[in-house]
């Protein structure tokens, strides 16, 4: 999954835009624990959106 599938996967969700890369951490988080991302693409996110600012509220610097 690309961020922008991501981002798109939000907002057919939350019917809104994230508002921060904060939010779009956290989504991608639970798409990875529902099983709807796999361990690769979650990791690539994490990345990406760490990236672009997101903080984790378990301040990990890397994925699991």
């Amino acid at each position: 999954m690309h961020l922008n599938e991501l981002i798109q996967a939000y907002e057919r969700e939350k019917l809104e835009a994230p508002e921060t890369a904060d939010q779009l951490l956290d989504f991608c988080q639970k798409q990875y624990i529902n099983g709807s991302l796999s361990s690769q693409s979650y990791r690539e996110l994490f990345q990406q959106l760490h990236q672009e600012g997101a903080e984790s509220p378990h301040k990990e610097t890397e994925p699991v």
